[in-house]
C-alpha cells in the first residue's frame, strides 16, 4: 500500500500530466469542433444534412462497408452522408474552430475540404485528363469572425481543391491536412496519381492533404475563430445550387490559442439567426 503523502504526490503529478496533455492536444487541434448554426436551405443535396459531418478532420478513407470503399484521393472524394454536409440556396453553416487562426504574412491559413474530385481519364488508372474534367466543384460565400457575432466577408469562393488522404499507395503514411497546397489544379493536367517517376500528382502534393486554402489576412482581423459558409438564392427555379463540406483545417503555422466556448450573447445571436428563416416564412 502507498503512503498517503506518496499517493497525494502521484495524484498531483497525474493531474498535472493530464492537464498538460489536454493543453497540448488543444494546441495541436486544427479543425472545426462545433456547429454553431445550420440552415440547410432549399436545395441541399437530399440525405446530406447531417451537420456533424463538418466536424473534425478531413476524411482519409471513404465508402466504408460498401462496394466502393477506398482511400480518399484526388480521383476519389468523400461521398457518404456522414462525411459531407450540404448547404443549399438560402442556407448557411456556421462553425467554431478548435483554435484561432492567426493571419500570416505568407498565408494562406484556413483549408476547406469538400467532395471535389478529378475525373479519371484512363479509368481505373487514376490519370488526370487534358484538359482536366472535374466534378463536385461548388461555390459559396465565406465570412470569418473573431467572436461569432461580427463578421467580415472573404467574398465568393470556388472550391475546386481536391483531397488526398495518404502520401503513399500502401496507405501507411497519412498526409498533412495542415500543410497548405496552393498550386493551381491545372498543374495536374495529364499526370497519373502515382507512377514512381517523380512527375505525378502524389509527388507534386509533397505531403499535403490538398484542399482549397483561404488567406484571411485581407479580413483585417487579428485572429479568426469562426467561419460561415452561405449559398445565395439565384432566383432560378431551374437550378439547384449547393455546397458540400467535409472539413475545415488550420495551417500548422497559423494555429493560435484555443477558441473559447460561445458566450450567452453569442448563443442568443445565433438563436435569432436560426429563427429568422421561420419568421420570414410565417410572414
Amino acid at each position: 500500500m502507498l503512503h498517503r503523502s506518496t499517493s497525494r504526490r502521484l495524484k498531483s503529478t497525474l493531474a498535472i500530466h493530464i492537464f498538460f496533455s489536454i493543453f497540448a492536444l488543444n494546441a495541436r487541434a486544427q479543425h472545426a469542433v462545433e456547429v454553431m448554426s445550420y440552415d440547410q436551405g432549399t436545395t441541399a443535396a437530399p440525405g446530406f444534412i447531417q451537420e456533424s459531418s463538418a466536424i473534425g478532420s478531413p476524411e482519409r478513407f471513404t465508402g466504408e462497408g460498401g462496394n466502393y470503399s477506398g482511400a480518399v484521393t484526388p480521383f476519389n472524394s468523400p461521398f457518404l452522408p456522414e462525411e459531407i454536409v450540404s448547404v443549399g440556396e438560402g442556407g448557411q453553416l456556421t462553425l467554431r474552430l478548435s483554435n484561432f487562426a492567426i493571419p500570416q504574412s505568407d498565408g494562406p491559413e484556413i483549408g476547406i475540404f469538400t467532395n471535389s474530385a478529378i475525373a479519371d481519364a484512363e479509368l481505373p488508372n487514376s490519370v488526370a485528363g487534358d484538359p482536366i474534367v472535374q466534378f463536385g466543384v461548388d461555390q459559396a460565400s465565406v465570412d470569418v469572425s473573431m467572436d461569432g457575432i461580427t463578421w467580415v466577408s472573404l467574398g465568393d469562393t470556388t472550391f475546386d481543391g481536391v483531397t488526398n488522404g495518404y502520401n503513399d499507395t500502401g496507405l501507411t503514411q497519412p498526409s498533412d491536412f495542415q500543410q497548405p497546397f496552393v498550386n493551381p489544379l491545372s498543374d495536374f493536367t495529364g499526370l497519373p496519381y502515382f507512377d514512381g517517376s517523380g512527375n505525378d500528382i502524389l509527388t507534386m502534393l509533397d505531403g499535403s492533404g490538398g484542399g482549397t486554402w483561404l488567406d484571411i489576412s485581407s479580413s483585417g482581423l487579428a485572429e479568426v475563430g469562426y467561419i460561415r459558409f452561405s449559398v445565395a438564392d439565384d432566383n432560378d427555379v431551374m437550378t439547384g445550387l449547393n455546397f458540400e463540406l467535409d472539413a475545415v483545417s488550420i495551417s500548422s503555422s497559423a494555429v493560435g490559442r484555443v477558441t473559447p466556448e460561445p458566450s450567452a450573447g453569442l448563443l442568443l445571436a445565433l438563436a435569432g439567426l436560426a429563427l429568422a428563416p421561420m419568421i420570414r416564412k410565417r410572414r
